[in-house]
């Protein structure tokens, strides 16, 4: 039957314009809307959360007398809110006109998108953070008593500017496991972040599919 009621439902809540159910419209655009702007929101608390440590980094290492460090690091910091400013405004740009459907599937692609930008980034990052960290502490006013201590108890102990060998073995070995890892560890921290959000949308979607079927 050309006029059911299964294809009215589905009628009425793809396409936008459809006047035969327009609360389910109604209610899937204010879900859909609700989701993305929390994730917007939690997206830009993070961002200024980021910003914030990286110039407290910046502050302590310029005290400890390894500002180069806390500079690297900053800039870092900096390139990744960067991209994150500029992937949100992406966002603003997505045509509200569309059905919940097309919004959330533009919303999805959106995401899919950043997250590969942020996962890209990572490689060099994680590796690049850990390795100025590190090394930064290493030369920090605070470690210069410990490299004095390590120096006068194994005397005969192969060093790089005043680092044990072995140290810098392991630190590089991590550094590049990081690397390696970058996608694992950076998929990780956004399930415990967004995974709800995620989630939200992933149902959303699944539902509107579903009544396409």
């Amino acid at each position: 039957m050309e006029k059911s009621i299964e294809s009215i439902w589905k009628k009425g809540f793809l396409e936008t314009d459809a006047l035969i159910a327009p609360k389910l419209n109604d209610l899937y655009n204010q879900k859909s809307k609700n989701t993305v702007d929390k994730l917007m929101r939690m997206g830009k608390k993070n961002l200024i959360l980021i910003m914030v440590g990286a110039s407290i980094i910046l502050l302590i290492s310029l005290a400890s007398g390894v500002g180069y460090a806390g500079t690297i690091i900053f800039l870092l910091l900096s390139a990744v809110v960067y991209y994150g400013i500029k992937q949100n405004k992406k966002v603003k740009d997505i045509n509200k006109a569309l059905s919940s459907y097309q919004y959330l599937r533009t919303v999805d692609s959106w995401l899919k998108e950043t997250i590969s930008g942020y996962t890209k980034m990572c490689r060099f990052f994680y590796p690049a953070f850990l390795l100025t960290f590190t090394f930064g502490l290493w030369f920090s006013n605070y470690n210069e008593e410990m490299l004095k201590e390590i120096n006068e108890r194994s005397p005969d102990l192969n060093v790089i500017f005043g680092i044990p060998v072995i140290f810098v073995v392991a630190l590089f070995l991590m550094a590049g496991l990081s690397s390696i890892f970058a996608g694992t560890i950076y998929k990780f921290d956004l399930k415990i972040v967004y995974g709800r959000v995620f989630n939200k949308i992933d149902e959303l979607i699944a539902d509107m599919e579903e009544l396409r079927t």
